[in-house]
C-alpha cells in the first residue's frame, strides 16, 4: 500500500462511521450501551490500526504491534474503569503505532499528540451536540486523517544515502579523525 492519504482518511472516516452506525444500531437491543460502546470503539480502533500498519509499508512489527495491541486493550477493558478512560487509553495506543511507524522525531510525534487531543475534543463537542453515533466517529476519524499533513523534520541532505551504513560510517571515521587531529595540534 502507499503512503496514506488525507483523501483515504476521509474515505476510511466515511466507511468506519457507516460500519460503526450498523452496528450500534443492530446490537443496541442485544448489548448494554457502555459495552457496546467498548465493543465499538475497539474494533474500529483494531481496523485502524490494521490499515496502519498496511499504509505504512513497514515490514518489522507486523506480528508483534498487533499483539501488542492486543495486550492493551485486553487490559483497557479490565481496568479502565469508564468509557471515557478507555476510548483516551485505545487512542494513546492509536498515537504510540503512528509515532513508531510513521514519524521520524519527537516534533512530528508531539504534533500527533496534539493531533490526537483535537481528536478527542472534536469527538466530545460532536456526541454532545449531535449525539449521533455516525457524525462522532466521522468527526473522530476525520480528524485522524490529518496526521498525513504533520510534517517529517529530518531531511536527507543532498547526495546522502538514507540506508547506506557504509557511508554513515565513513562519515563518522573522518569526522573522528578530524577531532584527533585537531586534538593532536591542540597539544
Amino acid at each position: 500500500m502507499r503512503h496514506p492519504t488525507f483523501i483515504t482518511g476521509v474515505v476510511i472516516a466515511f466507511i468506519f462511521a457507516l460500519a460503526g452506525t450498523a452496528a450500534f444500531t443492530s446490537l443496541k437491543l442485544l448489548l448494554l450501551p457502555s459495552v457496546l460502546l467498548k465493543w465499538l470503539i475497539a474494533c474500529l480502533a483494531a481496523l485502524y490500526v490494521v490499515y496502519l500498519i498496511a499504509a505504512s509499508g513497514e515490514r518489522t512489527g507486523r506480528l508483534a504491534t498487533p499483539t501488542l495491541w492486543l495486550a492493551g486493550t485486553a487490559a483497557l477493558w479490565l481496568l479502565a474503569p469508564g468509557l471515557t478512560l478507555y476510548f483516551i487509553g485505545h487512542l494513546g495506543m492509536v498515537w504510540l503505532i503512528r509515532s513508531l511507524y510513521f514519524h521520524t522525531g519527537v516534533l512530528p510525534a508531539l504534533l500527533d499528540l496534539g493531533l490526537c487531543a483535537l481528536s478527542l475534543l472534536a469527538t466530545v463537542a460532536t456526541i454532545h451536540h449531535s449525539h449521533s453515533i455516525f457524525l462522532t466517529i466521522w468527526s473522530f476519524f476525520l480528524t485522524q486523517a490529518l496526521f498525513v499533513a504533520i510534517p517529517s523534520l529530518i531531511k536527507k541532505r543532498r547526495g546522502e544515502p538514507a540506508d547506506n551504513p557504509e557511508f554513515h560510517f565513513n562519515r563518522a571515521l573522518h569526522t573522528a579523525e578530524a577531532a584527533v587531529r585537531r586534538m593532536h595540534r591542540s597539544n
